[in-house]
């Protein structure tokens, strides 16, 4: 029988991802297929913690899949270098500047629709 490394379970409770995340995940290419015991349970190894930790935390920076998935290495055994991640980070946050600058826009444009309807001389919509 082979020497198990970690099941799902292990594997959600020591990232703090659910089992279901951790079949998306793999579902949708963001982690290998692990291998599987004889009893067909998944076997992952010790480097997946690390892998879906960072999946989680880009999710929570606001990566969306697709986007990690491009910057992830296909072994997660190669952590990405410092260089990409800051590139990756910078190029997140110019989108989320963009995005504040476009609400922003929103607001003022909403802020003159309810003064102008407000006002009892305008001729309303």
């Amino acid at each position: 029988m082979k020497v198990k490394g970690m099941k799902i379970g292990k594997l959600a409770e020591a990232t703090g991802v659910s089992a279901s995340s951790i079949r998306f995940y793999e579902k949708h290419g963001l982690i290998p297929p692990p291998e599987r015991l004889e009893n067909g349970y998944r076997d992952y190894p010790d480097a997946m913690i690390s892998r879906i930790k960072t999946i989680a935390m880009s999710k929570s920076l606001g990566f969306s899949l697709s986007e990690i998935k491009r910057f992830l290495p296909e072994d997660p055994e190669i952590t990405i270098p410092r260089p990409e991640v800051i590139a990756n980070l910078k190029s997140k946050l110019a989108d989320v500047d963009q995005k504040i600058k476009d609400l922003h826009g929103i607001r003022r444009d909403l802020d003159q629709m309810i003064a102008y309807l407000s006002d009892p001389e305008s001729n309303g919509c």
